[in-house]
């Protein structure tokens, strides 16, 4: 009898700027209609950005009557195609030390696969966007990770907070080492971008690597980005599809390995929504545009081949043997193997599904949920997805997830993993 047991399974390799790179459906149709900004080089792009940011007004309650210089952006947020969660972003105006501040709160709540992922910050920028001090809070069933920092001198102070399960916190002090006008989070970019010119350019923002303090999720996250952010505005383009697709302001950021394209109103520069390339597979549309969000529970039948995926990718990664059993049929798999000469004729049912679920537990991780979950919606990302005539979908991720290629079928109603090949 000679197995062929996919020892490879979700391997994963850090991804690089060269590595796939799944755009969106849409981006064709996007194309900008202005052409590129004019390309500048890092200097000179930081040079213009703070010209802008000089002029930004400053951030303090208007006169009776006058509109102020509030506002928001509600978003669903979306991955793999599916509906997860939701981003919010509240800037205000307010006070510290005396001085006036832009008051950034964001909140993204993501469940992707199950997990459920809170991240929330308050942020106290300078008039220039310069980041003055924050608190950074994520939460899931696994961790919970809670910053403080403040501005002191050429870096930041940052208190650091993590608490793995029931276990008691783990209490520490962190250095973190910032340029001059370094500036965080999405409310500080939208400010920008709010007020920027609207003709093409080439920008760069001085961030706060804030998340060279978080413990990595797995051992094959990337080392957190330290260059400033570059902000391409291209100008007019087309943001959505068939009869949602309306005009729009197009910039495409960039920093290090990470990119996306950032659409807004044309007038007034209001958000519409984010499309990241690199990572891919994940969008912020607008607040409704999300479609229905999918519940997958993998102790209830498969109604979905992508809910077969995920139970599957849960039981191998969690090592949960019940969920690795359900996910697959294993009377087709086994007739599969056989046809191939990979196991014998005379192989019993109960023997082969044995053998299959030990080396899954022997390999697998014991992953935490959340990490899991990280790691298959990158798998699902980067994939090619086909589906046969006969019905069966194939799966092929990339090689950076282990290069296998999934075959799923719906058989009495529920999908199953039918067939696993290197």
């Amino acid at each position: 009898m000679r197995s062929r047991l996919p020892f490879a399974l979700f391997a994963v390799a850090t991804l690089v700027a060269s590595g796939p790179s799944s755009r969106p459906a849409h981006a064709e149709e996007s194309a900008p209609k202005g052409g590129a900004a004019k390309e500048a080089g890092p200097k000179a792009a930081l040079e213009l950005a703070a010209k802008v940011r000089a002029k930004l007004p400053a951030p303090v309650e208007p006169e009776e009557g006058k509109p102020g210089l509030d506002f928001g952006y509600d978003g669903d947020l979306v991955a793999s195609g599916e509906n997860t969660g939701t981003v919010r972003v509240k800037v205000d105006v307010g006070t510290f030390r005396d001085e006036p501040i832009w008051l950034v709160t964001e909140e993204v709540v993501d469940d992707f696969g199950g997990s459920h992922t809170v991240t929330e910050s308050v942020l106290y920028l300078a008039r220039d966007l310069s980041l003055v001090k924050g608190e950074w809070h994520r939460t899931s069933p696994d961790r919970s990770v809670r910053l403080a920092f403040v501005r002191d001198g050429d870096g930041y102070d940052v208190s650091r907070e993590v608490s793995i399960g029931a276990n008691t916190p783990n209490m520490s002090k962190v250095r973190l080492a910032a340029p001059a006008g370094a500036t965080y989070g999405r409310g500080a970019l939208l400010l920008f971008l709010r007020y920027a010119p609207s003709e093409a350019a080439t920008y760069a923002l001085p961030l706060l690597a804030l998340e060279s303090t978080i413990p990595a999720q797995n051992e094959h996250e990337a080392a957190p980005e330290t260059e400033p952010l570059r902000i391409e505005v291209v100008g007019a383009a087309k943001y959505g599809t068939g009869k949602a697709t309306r005009d729009a302001w197009m910039a495409r950021l960039r920093q290090g390995r990470r990119s996306s394209e950032l659409y807004c109103v044309p007038k007034t520069h209001a958000l519409l929504g984010i499309d990241f390339l690199m990572p891919p597979g994940i969008r912020i549309v607008p607040k409704g545009e999300g479609g229905e969000k999918p519940v997958y529970e993998d102790d209830k039948p498969a109604t979905s081949w992508k809910a077969a995926f995920l139970k599957f990718g849960h039981g191998y990664h969690l090592a949960v043997e019940k969920w690795i059993v359900a996910a697959i049929h294993w009377e087709t798999m086994l007739a599969t193997e056989i046809a191939a000469g990979e196991w014998a004729k005379d192989t019993v049912l109960a023997d082969f599904r044995k053998a299959y679920v030990a080396e899954f537990i022997a390999k697998s991780k014991h992953r935490p949920r959340e990490q899991a979950d990280g790691l298959l919606r990158m798998t699902l990302a980067t994939a090619e997805e086909v589906e046969e005539k006969d019905g069966v979908v194939i799966l092929r991720s990339s090689p950076e997830f282990g290069g296998n290629v999934y075959h799923f079928k719906a058989i009495d109603g529920v999908w199953y993993l039918i067939r696993i090949d290197q």
